[in-house]
């Protein structure tokens, strides 16, 4: 008689293993976007709307620092995925409160609360850099 091999099963995953490999994989995955973040990204400043009576502007700094809080993939949506980052300022409405003629000085916390009221909304936490940002109008 010839000998036969004893036969081993090959053994698959049990779908109780699978099911639970999937959800947890779904709760990791819940949890990862329920934290938030805090992301700093570098824009290109550009000045639009300059007041009656102006021909150009000049700023001290043509890049600014943003740094936001969101909260999820919010942070994977514009403006932050653009690869042209740029913020447009409106120096007529930047300059409004301000009554001198041709140069204006803000610090990082005043260019906040414009940008946080014209341009991004509350999720924008601060203005890294520059410290201080001046305008020059001709």
């Amino acid at each position: 008689m010839a000998e036969t091999k004893p036969h081993i099963p090959v053994k698959l995953p049990s779908l109780a293993f699978v099911v639970c490999l999937l959800i947890s994989i779904a709760c990791w995955f819940l949890v990862t976007l329920s934290k938030e973040y805090k992301m700093t990204y570098e824009y290109k400043l550009v000045c639009e709307n300059l007041p009656e009576g102006r021909k150009s502007v000049t700023t001290s700094d043509t890049v600014i620092s943003l740094t936001f809080n969101q909260k999820g993939v919010r942070y994977l949506m514009k403006p932050y995925t653009q690869k042209e980052k740029v913020v447009n300022v409106s120096i007529s409405d930047l300059i409004k409160p301000k009554n001198k003629v041709t140069v204006y000085t803000f610090t990082n916390k005043e260019l906040c609360d414009f940008l946080v009221n014209n341009n991004f909304g509350p999720e924008l936490v601060a203005v890294s850099s520059p410290e201080v940002i001046t305008f020059y109008l001709r």
